[in-house]
C-alpha cells in the first residue's frame, strides 16, 4: 500500500492520539497503517508506511502483539482486524486485565494503610472516596465487558443519537471554564 496524503494524515493523527490514551505513539502509528492496509503487511513495509525506523517498528509491533492488537500473518508479516469496534474492544480487554486489577489492589492497600495510621483519618477518607470511584468504574466496566460488541455498539449508537437530539432541542452544552 502506498502512502497517500490521506494515509499519512491518518497515521500521523493516530500517532498523536495514542499518547493521550497512554499508548506509545509508534505503536499507534504502526497499528493505524496496518488497519488501513486491510491485510498482511511485511514489517519493513509497516516501518516505511508508518514513518518509523526499523527498530522502532519492531518495538511497536512487539507492543501490539503483546496487547493482542495484531497477529502474525506469515514470515515477518502482520495483520489486524478490520472492524474498529473489535479492535477497540480487544484493546480494552487487555488494558482491563493489565491495569484495573492492579490499580484497585494499590488503592485498597493505600486505603488500608491510611486507616491504620492514627493521624491519617482525612487521608483515609480521601483515598476511600477515590477507591469507591475506581470500584464503581470497574463494576461498570465489568458489566460492559459482558455485552457483545454488537450490543455495545448499539447502545453507544443509541446514546449518541439521544445526545444529538438533546443538543438540537436544548442547544449545545456550555463548556466549563477552568
Amino acid at each position: 500500500m502506498s502512502s497517500s496524503a490521506a494515509v499519512t494524515t491518518f497515521v500521523d493523527y493516530f500517532g498523536e492520539l495514542g499518547p493521550r490514551w497512554g499508548l506509545p505513539a509508534d505503536a499507534c502509528r504502526a497499528h493505524a497503517f496496518l488497519y488501513l492496509a486491510g491485510g498482511p503487511v511485511a514489517e519493513a513495509d509497516i516501518a516505511e508506511g508508518a514513518g518509523l525506523a526499523p527498530d522502532a517498528a519492531t518495538t511497536a509491533l512487539a507492543f501490539l502483539a503483546d496487547y493482542k492488537m495484531i497477529t502474525p500473518a506469515g514470515e515477518g508479516a502482520w495483520t489486524t482486524g478490520g472492524d474498529p469496534w473489535d479492535i477497540m474492544m480487544g484493546g480494552l480487554r487487555e488494558r482491563r486485565r493489565r491495569e484495573i486489577g492492579p490499580a484497585l489492589a494499590k488503592l485498597r492497600d493505600c486505603h488500608r494503610r491510611a486507616r491504620e495510621d492514627s493521624q491519617g483519618r482525612a487521608v483515609a477518607l480521601r483515598i476511600g472516596r477515590m477507591l469507591s470511584l475506581a470500584e464503581d468504574l470497574a463494576a461498570i466496566d465489568a458489566q460492559a465487558a459482558r455485552l457483545s460488541p454488537s450490543m455495545l455498539k448499539g447502545l453507544v449508537g443509541l446514546s449518541s443519537r439521544a445526545a444529538r437530539l438533546a443538543s438540537q432541542a436544548f442547544g449545545e452544552p456550555k463548556e466549563e471554564t477552568p
